[in-house]
């Protein structure tokens, strides 16, 4: 299971830069970032990036105008290379890519296309290195790196708008496009709750919405977002409409959540059967957890994202759409929508595409509203 890092120091963030140079300097790491980071930290800042939920490492880099957020993958696996009589042994090129073909389909359950492949099987795939000590230690890096679910995402589906891009790497740590996380609005604990910050919160939860239809269906199955929580949530562009899912760490395709779910050992209740905030069922006649999903994205964002945090149902963190100016339609569709089938306790439904479009019709009205004078 991961683990949750709520604070950080910029001591820590040093501290990972020294162990990442330390690995490219003992001929250990390999990538694009090595260079820049070791040999001109003069030239670079860091600083922490608190609240991360899965990772030891995420902290922001800043580079005169670039920034980017660098992360560490998951460094505690079986190493790649092997010995053989004392003879230190690697796969060769083609049962490497057999390799990352192999671990990608078991981390997603599809097979990614040729052309992905060899952009994850190579640290640079259009000049490839031709030195076998360098290919090598990049062959061990991106055994580490292609085995981390976020690295995995961010890069197998580069060509997709809501997924930061990957910068660069050095061994284990990744670089990826920096964009500025949502914040909690606070709306009902504070004064914060006017008529510009309510126009900008629903012009970000028609993006959010979005996001999600284009999970549910662009990928070659449902992706499911299973620890959604705001911040998790940036914005590039709030005037063209651009937002990104910060966070990937929890984002699967629905079989891989489904197996997750099935493969809790026992159950004796519903609230046995979840993987972070997706959720399953229980059969207590024979103590299993469903063999699939049952609540989706849409409702995940209506529950967390749009109505707010809750704990023993009272709201502790407001949610986006919560707020004095919201219309009760609203309100009335965002409650059905978070607890589709009116269960006490935690929700496990999942939220109709009817719900869907009606959630976002509203948002579009309020949206075109607001914009007029006649709106107070």
């Amino acid at each position: 299971m991961y683990k949750r890092n709520w604070f950080c120091t910029n001591f820590d963030a040093q501290r990972h830069i020294n162990k990442m140079c330390d690995l490219f300097k003992k001929g250990r790491a390999e990538g694009n970032l090595c260079v820049p980071l070791c040999d001109s930290q003069e030239q670079f800042s860091f600083s922490c990036q608190a609240y991360h939920s899965t990772k030891e490492a995420v902290f922001r880099v800043a580079w005169g105008d670039i920034r980017f957020v660098l992360k560490s993958a998951i460094s505690n696996i079986p190493a790649l290379h092997w010995y053989d009589n004392g003879a230190l042994k690697y796969p060769s090129e083609k049962e490497f890519l057999s390799t990352v073909r192999a671990v990608t389909k078991n981390m997603l359950n599809y097979t990614l296309p040729n052309t992905t492949l060899y952009k994850l099987a190579f640290l640079k795939p259009k000049s490839r290195e031709m030195d076998i000590k360098i290919r090598r230690i990049e062959m061990d890096n991106i055994w580490i790196l292609i085995q981390d679910n976020e690295y995995l995402m961010s890069k197998a589906y580069s060509d997709r708008d809501i997924f930061p891009q990957v910068m660069g790497t050095c061994g284990p740590y990744f670089g990826l496009e920096y964009v500025q996380p949502l914040s909690e609005p606070y709306s009902i604990l504070y004064d914060d709750d006017t008529k510009d910050n309510w126009k900008k919160n629903v012009k970000l939860s028609m993006m959010i919405m979005e996001i999600i239809e284009e999970l549910d269906n662009n990928f070659v199955q449902p992706l499911h977002l299973c620890d959604a929580k705001l911040r998790d949530f940036g914005v590039t562009d709030i005037e063209n409409g651009k937002a990104k899912i910060l966070d990937l760490d929890t984002v699967y395709p629905k079989s891989i959540v489904s197996r997750f779910i099935k493969d809790i050992d026992k159950c004796n209740d519903d609230t046995d059967c979840k993987y972070y905030d997706c959720r399953g069922r229980c059969n207590k006649d024979t103590q299993k957890c469903s063999k699939s999903l049952t609540n989706n994205n849409l409702q995940l964002v209506c529950e967390k994202v749009f109505l707010g945090w809750k704990m023993s149902n009272r709201i502790l963190i407001p949610g986006l759409l919560l707020s004095k100016y919201a219309p009760d339609e609203l309100m009335v569709a965002l409650r059905q929508c978070a607890n589709p089938e009116g269960e006490d306790g935690i929700p496990r439904g999942a939220a109709s595409e009817d719900i869907r479009k009606q959630i976002y019709n509203i948002l579009v009205e309020i949206d075109q509203y607001v914009e007029t004078e006649t709106f107070k």
